[in-house]
């Protein structure tokens, strides 16, 4: 019994390790269209650190959000081009927010929308919000 007991264990033991080597990673956004929006909101209007990706490659910049919303947060929103089915992730943090929040959409242009003057279709392909009671170091990570 015992021994059937200790096989059983290792046969555990070796699945579980398996299962660990082979599990994919974080899985990456990716977006089909060729254009990307990004928004990021925070409890803090200055001192934001974010990250994005656009056609050229990785952004990454200190703001201030300028659009308050309802809640007391405040928010901004950048439409960047990007190169179609390219990876895509976005990062926000803050050394002094309660609260952080970052989301990525795809954009489409209906066809012809610049005659039509049809408004673009916007679906969200990722986000995450953080929230520390504390009002210190926080930060969110949307891929």
């Amino acid at each position: 019994m015992k021994k059937l007991i200790a096989a059983l264990a290792g046969a555990a033991t070796l699945a579980a390790g398996a299962a660990v080597l082979t599990a994919p990673a974080v899985q990456a956004a990716t977006i089909s269209s060729s254009t990307a929006k990004y928004v990021f909101c925070s409890a803090n209007q200055h001192g934001n650190n974010i990250t994005y990706y656009d056609r050229y490659g990785m952004v990454d910049k200190v703001v201030s959000l300028n659009n308050k919303t309802d809640s007391n947060l405040y928010c901004a929103a950048f439409e960047v081009g990007i190169e179609p089915d390219s990876f895509v992730w976005s990062s926000i943090d803050n050394d002094h927010s309660s609260y952080v929040y970052a989301a990525i959409y795809e954009v489409h242009y209906p066809l012809f929308s610049g005659s039509s003057g049809a408004s673009p279709q916007y679906t969200l392909i990722a986000r995450e919000e953080s929230r520390d009671s504390y009002g210190g170091f926080n930060y969110a990570i949307a891929s």
